[in-house]
Formats: structure tokens, sequence, C-alpha cells
């Protein structure tokens, strides 16, 4: 049985640590044990500044936890799902949608933002606003630029329901959200019969792990991606390599 302080005041840096083992010999991951500590941090963070006391907390390091590796599918499975949208005006909205997802790597709030401006078809290129209203300038390959063409040029027309210049629309004729990019991506994985979550950073993360796969170096792909870091790109370099372990195990008679 734990005995804590009455008082916050009386708190000591050893209550805050019998707190994170009892809360992680109970079964608590680390990851729940960090956040439980944020939350102990920012109590004792307004008991000091309402002159309760100092902050025990303070000093305590936050429990380390290892980093999950991004989940990907496997490029015949993404061709598969860039199959599926038929040539109704939603079909093709939805087929250039999925094509440029996985041509490019955006994240889905960039995808939504999208307006008619952004599409460079000169220099077969997007412009991309990114966090911090970074901008950057990605290739689009042809395939992509066809089914974006298509579009822009037959679906878009007949879904546009009043003026606006975000590239995708909804079944109303209104801007597409993110949630509707996501219950899109979900319809679509439902009539593929995956089994795992696909989410749109699940296209993401396969298009930086393709790309490592076929020999595109980290600084390539952390510009294509709009990484601030490149320790952030390179965690697709564990899941390139776990990959080939996977396969060697699968491959190898002796295995």
């Amino acid at each position: 049985m734990l005995s804590l302080p009455d008082k916050p005041g009386n708190a000591d840096r050893n209550d805050i640590r019998r707190f994170l083992a009892l809360v992680q010999s109970r079964g608590c991951s680390k990851r729940s044990a960090a956040r439980k500590l944020a939350a102990v941090r920012s109590f004792f963070r307004f008991c000091h500044l309402a002159d309760a006391g100092d902050n025990p907390a303070k000093a305590i390091r936050t429990p380390k936890f290892g980093r999950s590796l991004p989940t990907f599918l496997y490029p015949d499975t993404v061709t598969a799902l860039l199959e599926l949208p038929d040539s109704s005006p939603l079909g093709l909205r939805d087929r250039a949608l999925l094509e440029l997802l996985y041509a490019t790597g955006i994240r889905v709030g960039e995808l939504v933002a999208m307006e008619i401006g952004d599409y460079r078809r000169e220099t077969r290129q997007i412009l991309v606003t990114g966090k911090g209203n970074k901008q950057r300038l990605l290739p689009v390959h042809q395939m992509a630029m066809a089914t974006l063409d298509s579009y822009l040029n037959q679906g878009r027309p007949q879904l546009l329901s009043q003026p606006t210049l975000r590239i995708w629309l909804n079944n109303k004729g209104t801007p597409l959200g993110q949630r509707g990019v996501r219950w899109i991506l979900s319809k679509y994985c439902q009539r593929l019969c995956l089994l795992q979550s696909v989410s749109p950073h699940v296209i993401r993360h396969s298009f930086a792990t393709h790309l490592l796969e076929n020999g595109a170096d980290l600084r390539t792909v952390q510009e294509l991606l709009g990484h601030s870091s490149l320790s952030s790109t390179q965690i697709y370099t564990h899941v390139t390599k776990e990959h080939l372990k996977s396969v060697y195990a699968k491959s190898h008679p002796r295995a």
C-alpha cells in the first residue's frame, strides 16, 4: 500500500518515484507512466506557483520507452487498392486522391488544404504547405498526374456546388475534410478485405518505406516528407531492415 503525504508541500522526489514504481508494477506501460508523470509535474508546478511548496517531480526523469515501427503496406497491396475506384465523379476523385497520397507521401492535412493553384501541371509538381506553414514543391509521377487531370476535368466540375479553390470535394460539392479522406480510405480497405487498420499516415509510411527499399537516400526522403529533422526519417531505415529480416526468414531454406 502506497502512503502519500497529506499535503503537496510535504511530498519529495522519493514519493514520486514510489508512485511511478507502483503504477508500473500494476502493468502500466512506460508510455502511460510517462503521461502520468507529466500530469504529476503539472500538478506540482501549479502548487509551486501557488506557493504551496517546491516541485519534487521536476528532477524525475521520464521513463524511456521504445519507438514503435511504422505500419506500411506492400507494393502489390497498394496497387490493388489504387485500382478499386470506378469512373464515376466520386470514383475519379477517390482514385486521384489515393494516387496522390501514395505518389507524394503528403500528410492528410496537407492534402485537404490543396487548392487549384497548388497543382503545377507544366512542371509536374504540387505545392504543399506543411507544418509551420513551411512550403515545399513535390514531384508527381505521370500516372498520378493522369488521375488528377481526369478528376479535375471530369469529376470535380460535376461535384462542385459552390465556388471554392479547394481541389478535393465531398459528395455535397463542398471541400472535403480529413475525416472524409479517412472514411474513403477505410471504405476501399474494407473492399480489399485488409485485416489491418489503414490510415492516410500508413500510406505515407508506405511511400517512404518503398522509396528507401528501392534505393532512395535518406536525405531525399526527408525532403519529400517535409521532416525538419533527419531523426524523424531514420525510423524508416529500421522498417526496411525489419522487412529484410522477415523476407530472409521466410525465404531462406535454413532460416
